[in-house]
């Protein structure tokens, strides 16, 4: 299940959801280095990066899903 608030800034989900992390850097993405992480959406990276969100939320519930039933 994915978080329900995905309005935060990518900071605050990247702490709370580390598996965030590698997808976004999977995809070349490296916003825990990134200033703008602090107030930027995930809507508003995708945006930027040119990503398709939709696909993006598939693989992290995909990834989070696999990763709770272990």
């Amino acid at each position: 299940m994915l978080p329900t608030d995905l309005h935060q800034p990518i900071r605050v989900l990247l702490a709370q959801y580390p598996e965030l992390r590698s997808l976004l850097e999977e995809r070349g993405i490296h916003c825990s280095e990134c200033f703008i992480a602090e107030r930027e959406t995930l809507l508003g990276m995708a945006t930027m990066h040119h990503i398709d969100l939709q696909a993006l939320l598939r693989d992290w519930d995909a990834r989070r899903t696999a990763e709770t039933s272990h």
